[in-house]
């Protein structure tokens, strides 16, 4: 017997949204999700969701303070971040901020050979979505991402050297 069920990675994220049912329908648009399970309350509030996103899988509920599960707090600075390869970054990009997210910047090419764009949605969550469009050896991703680390701590933001 395998100590990870069939269908699912090692890690599986479980989201607390205060409004699950909106939740899952913006996670099958944008992350092209869909639901594998449903439990729901008998007063309707979903308990335990468990959505398939490629092959992955993310659990969801409402809150649930009696089990010390309560939703993100919505702040724009979150402590952390879900990264989801999607097939067109572009398009799920669009699809979030016009369901409500709030976009980190149009999609771009990163160092590594990956488009790349954040949006924290509207539970507070942060996503990074990218699509690999470069195969980059995994030594030269890291000699990419040191020089572009060098070249940012170059500059305070403001284009000026520190």
């Amino acid at each position: 017997m395998s100590p990870v069920p069939a269908g699912y990675s090692t890690l599986t994220p479980f989201f607390v949204v205060d409004g699950a049912e909106r939740a899952i329908a913006f996670y099958e648009a944008v992350l092209g999700a869909r639901v594998v399970g449903r439990n729901d309350t008998p007063d309707g509030r979903v308990a335990h969701c468990e959505l398939e996103v490629a092959n992955g899988r993310m659990q969801l509920s409402d809150p649930a303070p009696d089990h010390h599960l309560v939703a993100a707090s919505g702040g724009d600075d979150v402590s952390r971040s879900t990264v989801a390869y999607l097939p067109d970054v572009d398009a799920a990009y669009a699809q979030a901020v016009q369901l409500g997210a709030k976009g980190y910047g149009e999609p771009s090419t990163f160092v590594t050979g990956d488009r790349f764009a954040a949006f924290l949605d509207p539970w507070g969550h942060r996503w990074a979505v990218m699509t690999r469009v470069e195969d980059v050896d995994p030594a030269e991703a890291q000699r990419r991402v040191d020089a572009w680390l060098a070249e940012s701590a170059d500059t305070d933001g403001t284009g000026e050297e520190n």
